[in-house]
Order: C-alpha cells, then sequence, then structure tokens
C-alpha cells in the first residue's frame, strides 16, 4: 500500500503540526509507504509571494470597483483596514509586490540582509499595522527589530484580503468560526463553494499537486489521510478531499480518511452523513487503531467487514451512517436513529492494545518537511508570548492523555484526554537525534497535554546524559500541571537541563473559582509553585477562563485582580482569557446529564453535524467583560498598567476586587519562607548543577573549595587539604551531575557539618 497524507490550511506557521507526521511513522513502522506533505504552508507560501500577491491585487481592485466587501460593516474596524486606509493598501501595490519574495524569505531564515533593508528604507509598503508600529518608534527601527516590522507587513495584506476578497481569512486559521460546533453541514457545503481562498489558490494547487503525485510515485495511492486539529482546518480538508476524487478515476481512486481533534470531538454524534461526499472513513481519537482497522479492511477480499473496525465510522451504500467499534458509555453511540447504526468491534481489544503502544512509541521524524518554508513570526515582544510563532520546534508529546483529568470544563470524557499513557522516553530521544542531525533543530515542543513529571525528569537526565557524550542538548518546554510536583529542586534541575518554558492553566485565580473548576490546588500552593518556577528562571504562561456558569461578576474581576498581581511580581510572564466555552464531553455537562448540576442550563439546538459546543442559559451576559479583559492582559504582558487595579478596566458599576492589593505579595513572602526552610527529602537524589568545583591552592597549601554558580564566586573553606580533594572529586563527578545518588549518601559520603551543606543547598546542589 501506498499512502498520502495531507496537513489542510491553516495551522500556525513557525512549524509543522505533528499529526500527520506522527502517522506517517506509524505507517512506515507497518511497512507502507507514506509521505506526508503540509499545504498548511504550502498555500501560505503561494500567497505571500510575487505572484501571489499580483493575484490578490488584482482581484482586490474588481471587487472595489464592482462596491463589492467581504467584511461586513461591524468587522471593519476589526480588520483595521477603514476608510482612507484602502487608497493607502492600494498605492503601495508595487512595492508590496516589489517586496514580498524577500520578506518571506527572510522570515524563514533566509537572506539576513533583508533586516538591513527593513531597518534603513524610508520608502516601505506601510499598512495600518506597519506605520502604528514604525510610528511609536519615530519612523526607524534597528535591524533586531525587522522581523516584527515584517510580520506587521504581512498581517496589513491579511487585513486587506480579510477586507476585501475574504473575510474567513486569517494568518493562522481559516473559517474557525464558521466550523466551529455546525448544525448543519450544508451551511459548510455552501462557504466550500463560495470561498475566494480557497478556490482561487488552493484548488489551484491542488490541481498541480494530484496530477504530480500521480505521475511521480510510479504506483497506486491506495490512502489519502487528511487531519483536521482544527475548526479552521476543515474548509480546506474538504476541497483537498474533493480535488483527490476529481483527479482519479473511479477504479484507481485511494479511499479518504478524515481524522485529527475537530473530528474526535465535533463529529463524534455525527448523524449527518454527507461529509461522506468528501471522504470514506472518519478515524476516531489518536488514529492509530482506526486506521489499523480500516487498513485491515481495505486489504480483505470484501469489504463487508464492519464488526472488524475500531473507532470509526463510514456510510454504507444505502446511505446508513455506521458507527464502528467504539466502547460502552462513549458518546459517539449516544446518537441513535434512523439512517445511523451502532456496530461493536470484534477485535477491540486487539487495536486499543495497539493503539497504546503506539501511542508510547511512535514518533515523527520529520524526514518529509522542509524546514526552510516556515516563517518566523514576531508577533510580540514578550519573550514567553513569542515561543509559539518565534521557533521552528521540533513537535513530539511526553504523554498521551492528562493524568489528573478531572477539571470539570475539559473534555474529560473523550479518551485522548482520560486516557493516560506516558510516552517511552528511550525511543522519543533516539527518533528526535535523527531528526535534529537532518534538519540542525534543538529545540522540542512538547504538545497535547500536561507534561507528567516523571517523564519530564526522565527526559531531562537522558538530556544531560546526552551532553555528557558530547552530544548538543535540547532546548524543551510544554505544557503542566501547576501542581505540588514542581518543587524547588525539580525546577532547577529541569532548568539546568534544557527546560526553557511552562505554559499551565489557572483558568479561575480565585478559592472559589479552583473548586468550581476542580484544578486540585488553591491559590497559595499555586504561588508556591510559581515561585519555585521563577527562581528557577522559567518562563510561565498561564491559561485563564470568564464566564463560567453561575460565576458572579465579583468573581471575575478578583480573578483579574489576583492576576494582575501574578504579572506585578513577575509570577506569569505571559497569559490568555478564554471565555468558558460548555461541551458535551466535558464532566459537567455528564453531571448535569445525572441530575447533579440543576444549576446548570444548556441550551442544545437542532443539529445534525458538529456538536460539541454548546450555548447555556446567561452565557451572552459575560460577552461584556471580553474587551476590558482583552485590553488588560495586552497591557500586563508589556509591563504597563500594572499598578492600575483590575476593577478600573471594566467602568463604572464594577464592584472594585474583594482580594487584598498585597495578596500575590503576601503568598510570594510565604512561599519563599517555606521553599527556604525545606529540608531535602531522605529518598531524594542529589545532583550538582553548578560549575566544576575547583581546590584552591594558598602557598602550595589546598585550603578551600572554589566554584562558580549563577555567576558568582562560591567557595568554603574544609578541614584538611584531603577533604577539599575529596569534595572536589566527588561533587565533580559524573554520577552527581546524571543520574543523581541518594542525597542521605552524598551526605555521609562528604561527612559535612549541617551549615556546609546548607551552603552548598544554596548554591548548586540540588536534591529531586
Amino acid at each position: 500500500m501506498r499512502a498520502i497524507l495531507i496537513q489542510p490550511p491553516f495551522t500556525q506557521l513557525n512549524a509543522p503540526y505533528p499529526a500527520v507526521y506522527n502517522l506517517e511513522a506509524f505507517l512506515r513502522s507497518g511497512n507502507i509507504q507514506a509521505t506526508a506533505f503540509d499545504h498548511s504552508i504550502g498555500l501560505y507560501r503561494r500567497i505571500f509571494s510575487r505572484e501571489g500577491l499580483t493575484k490578490v491585487f488584482a482581484d482586490a481592485c474588481r471587487a472595489l470597483e464592482n462596491g463589492v466587501r467581504a467584511a461586513r460593516p461591524d468587522e471593519v474596524a476589526e480588520a483595521n483596514i477603514a476608510g482612507i486606509q484602502v487608497d493607502r493598501y492600494l498605492s503601495y501595490e508595487p512595492l508590496y509586490i516589489e517586496w514580498i519574495d524577500g520578506i518571506a524569505d527572510f522570515l524563514a531564515g533566509r537572506d539576513p540582509a533583508m533586516a538591513h533593508r527593513l531597518a534603513s528604507a524610508v520608502e516601505l509598503p506601510r499598512g495600518a499595522r506597519a506605520e502604528a508600529f514604525l510610528a511609536v518608534r519615530n519612523g526607524r527601527i534597528g535591524p533586531d527589530e525587522a522581523r516584527a516590522l515584517a510580520t506587521q507587513i504581512l498581517n496589513d495584506l491579511g487585513d486587506f484580503i480579510s477586507y476585501t476578497l475574504d473575510s474567513a481569512f486569517g494568518t493562522v486559521r481559516y473559517a474557525e468560526r464558521l466550523a466551529s460546533s455546525r448544525a448543519d453541514f450544508g451551511e459548510l457545503r455552501s462557504a466550500l463553494d463560495s470561498s475566494w481562498l480557497i478556490n482561487e489558490f488552493y484548488v489551484p494547487i491542488l490541481e498541480e499537486f494530484w496530477p504530480a503525485q500521480m505521475a511521480g510515485l510510479g504506483a497506486a495511492i491506495s490512502l489519502v489521510l487528511i487531519t483536521i486539529p482544527f475548526p479552521g482546518c476543515l474548509l480546506g480538508a474538504l476541497a483537498c478531499a474533493r480535488a483527490v476524487r476529481t483527479a482519479f478515476s473511479e477504479a484507481s481512486r485511494p479511499r479518504i480518511v478524515f481524522g485529527g481533534g475537530y473530528v474526535s470531538t465535533e463529529l463524534r454524534g455525527l448523524r449527518d452523513a454527507g461529509i461522506f461526499d468528501f471522504c470514506d472513513y472518519l478515524s476516531f481519537d489518536a488514529g492509530y487503531g482506526s486506521l489499523a482497522s480500516i487498513i485491515e479492511r481495505e486489504k480483505a477480499p470484501t469489504k463487508s467487514m464492519a464488526p472488524q473496525l475500531y473507532r470509526t465510522m463510514f456510510r454504507q451504500g444505502d446511505g446508513t451512517l455506521v458507527v464502528a467499534g467504539f466502547p460502552e458509555g462513549d458518546s459517539a453511540r449516544f446518537e441513535e436513529g434512523p439512517g445511523r447504526i451502532l456496530v461493536d468491534c470484534a477485535e477491540e481489544k486487539r487495536f486499543e492494545a495497539l493503539e497504546r503502544a503506539a501511542v508510547k512509541e511512535v514518533f515523527p521524524d520529520y524526514r518529509s518537511v522542509e524546514f526552510g518554508d516556515y516563517l518566523r513570526i514576531v508577533d510580540s515582544s514578550n519573550p514567553m508570548h513569542r515561543l509559539w510563532s518565534d521557533t521552528p520546534w521540533l513537535k513530539y508529546s511526553l504523554a498521551h492523555g492528562c493524568y489528573w483529568h478531572r477539571c470539570s470544563f475539559c473534555d474529560t470524557e473523550l479518551e485522548y484526554v482520560a486516557d493516560f499513557a506516558p510516552t517511552k522516553i528511550e525511543g522519543l530521544l533516539e527518533v528526535a537525534d535523527k531528526a535534529s542531525a537532518r534538519t540542525g533543530l534543538y529545540g522540542i515542543h512538547f504538545v497535547d497535554e500536561a507534561m507528567p513529571m516523571a517523564s519530564l525528569l526522565a527526559f531531562a537526565r537522558s538530556n544531560r546524559e546526552r551532553a555528557a557524550k558530547g552530544n548538543r542538548p535540547f532546548s524543551f518546554w510544554g505544557n503542566v500541571r501547576f501542581d505540588a510536583s514542581w518543587t524547588q529542586g525539580r525546577c532547577e534541575f529541569l532548568a539546568a537541563s534544557g527546560l526553557v518554558a511552562v505554559s499551565g492553566g489557572i483558568e479561575i485565580a480565585t478559592e472559589r473559582g479552583l473548586a468550581m473548576t476542580d484544578k486540585g490546588f488553591d491559590l497559595a500552593s499555586l504561588v508556591r509553585t510559581l515561585v519555585a518556577i521563577r527562581r528557577a528562571g522559567i518562563l510561565v504562561h498561564a491559561y485563564l477562563i470568564y464566564g463560567f456558569p453561575g460565576q458572579p461578576v465579583a468573581d471575575i474581576i478578583d480573578s483579574a485582580e489576583f492576576c494582575r498581581q501574578l504579572f506585578a511580581s513577575d509570577l506569569v510572564d505571559s497569559a490568555f482569557w478564554h471565555r468558558f466555552v460548555l461541551t458535551r464531553h466535558s464532566r459537567m455537562y455528564r453531571e448535569w446529564r445525572e441530575g447533579k448540576r440543576p444549576e446548570l442550563k444548556p441550551l442544545d439546538r437542532a443539529w445534525s453535524f458538529a456538536n460539541n459546543d454548546l450555548s447555556f442559559e446567561n452565557e451572552k451576559a459575560f460577552e461584556r467583560f471580553d474587551a476590558p479583559l482583552s485590553a488588560a492582559l495586552s497591557a500586563w504582558m508589556e509591563g504597563a498598567e500594572l499598578e492600575k487595579p483590575a476593577s478600573a478596566w471594566f467602568g463604572r458599576g464594577t464592584p472594585r476586587a474583594s482580594i487584598a492589593a498585597n495578596l500575590v505579595e503576601s503568598l510570594i513572602a510565604k512561599a519563599e519562607e517555606a521553599l527556604d526552610a525545606e529540608v531535602p527529602a531522605p529518598k531524594g537524589q542529589a545532583h550538582w548543577i553548578a560549575g566544576r568545583p575547583i581546590a584552591k591552592e594558598v602557598n602550595n597549601f589546598v585550603t578551600s573549595l572554589v566554584w562558580v554558580y549563577r555567576g558568582e564566586r562560591c567557595s568554603i573553606e574544609l578541614s584538611s587539604a584531603a577533604a577539599v580533594e575529596d569534595a572536589a572529586t566527588l561533587l565533580s563527578s559524573p554520577e552527581l551531575s546524571l543520574s543523581g545518588m541518594p542525597y542521605k549518601e552524598l551526605e555521609a559520603r562528604l561527612s559535612m557539618p549541617a551549615s556546609v551543606m546548607n551552603e552548598l543547598l544554596a548554591s548548586g546542589l540540588i536534591v529531586v
């Protein structure tokens, strides 16, 4: 068999989304020829090219001459291009077309001289965003700011496209609001047919791509796998699938499979089988078990083996939607009715075991990726916020599912969240080593659910061992829970081993809010964790929620005020507010179905297609907080307005925060006192993370041990030259640097006074 895997537009621009590359590796492990392609970056680079912009401006001029506007009047301000700005863009058309290839290549890491041209040019293409960027810098920038200016130029062009040609266009997502929980598939068909971007740019790419694949591969293509991780990828997936069915004759047409996060959440209760006009199968959850069962079915002499399918949906010849291989209690089984039948999987345990093994052992090697095509977008000066878009990370997972899986608002009823399985570190490092050797990239972004501490520590130790053997160590970051596992010693050890940043959910930063969301920690323990992380120099991003059902206004204000204090105290570097979304796969919704949440009043509507997101009674009352919270957060992330009380952002009639203005500082003081008083755990592993200790001689006599820690020269005097030499040897040992040794054993071997041990613990000796 031969498989083509496609990531449709649009995902982030800085690095490939890993789903198709995971599946590519999985198929190759089963001796199936597989090649993955990222049409997301391909389409973006096609638009933002000399040829692409020539077409953009030609089409925009025709639309404007005909009095057509893509953006609705209420979107004009958002598009940042109203009125006289249109003339600015049209006048700058020649400059945009002249500069665009250089700007795109510059953002991709090529043509470094472009930094100096952007910095020194008096006349360059200035839309509203670029003009504003330059205005606050008196019209001139240094070369180090050139990528930020180049980003604003691309954003200007995005505004122009969304205003004149396609209001759904965005630099990362396309038509995301249209696709999310869309009740009727017919609306998506219409959107696909009317989309300027899809029809004028993506369809021509597909008309080139599929004939080239047919001619170049020299063998029949059996499978086309298209991943839909986000709602904004759905229209691109439909267009790609339609192009496959057009390019191939009926006799040679490959089977088309849709999968990914959007499918697994939004389409689990699917009733309308119209999507199968575009694909043959829907694959759910991690996809490995489902895909293996589909392959077995396609290889079988007859295709009547529906009982062998695992977590898969397809449409029979008579139009019936078959929901195959979902376990008892899965929400995919809840929707029964005419035209929809449920089929159990006869070999469920086998495919379940296969999937669990794959999520632990299969990792993408990115052999199909040209990282030089991706763009390093600078959309913020905030160092933490830039991690998402400013570096071409290798993306892997440290675990499948969440080890906590209790948060009340999360999709914990879904297997990919609730079924926790840590990955195998040895296999991950082996594949990452090969990818790094090929790409020159040594930065890893651990994606998906929270990284478990045991896996983090194992990866950190392995990373240190790689360095000790002469290999370049990785830098890494990812999502975490701000729980008690983040001790001071672990933070220090992870930072010394390559961890640069963490992101995690605080959600509602009040005691009431943490209890409502079931985060598993209180404000005091949260601050203690953040203090430990800050001491180690690790950057922090926080996810925040407002608009929780029944959440009083005072609680939103208190949460915002607590977050302001976190920023003011440098415990958080960046954050993002999400308005609460009630989903069918959350514990909250399950408890409502069981009659345990009478205060929750979901507002269901008629639907037949996507159905994960639900409205609830009084949710519109929270809309008034959207703009103030966003404005406050934008200021705080830039280090501004930090002395201004959070309540001042919300206008008249808003209650002042009920928490003390120094609450976070008082919690920090208690946390630091507790951390300073911590006694090393008897079973803890000791590590030395400071500079190499040196036995210092004065007048030919060894008198002290000297080393450097965080730029400071440290020293201790011991009772004898032999004691100094022994301590230097032990603290410099590979064992103590890499795997560590039990603290009690180290303490016994050093045989130093408690005061000296405390000095070491404050200056490079840590206990994990």
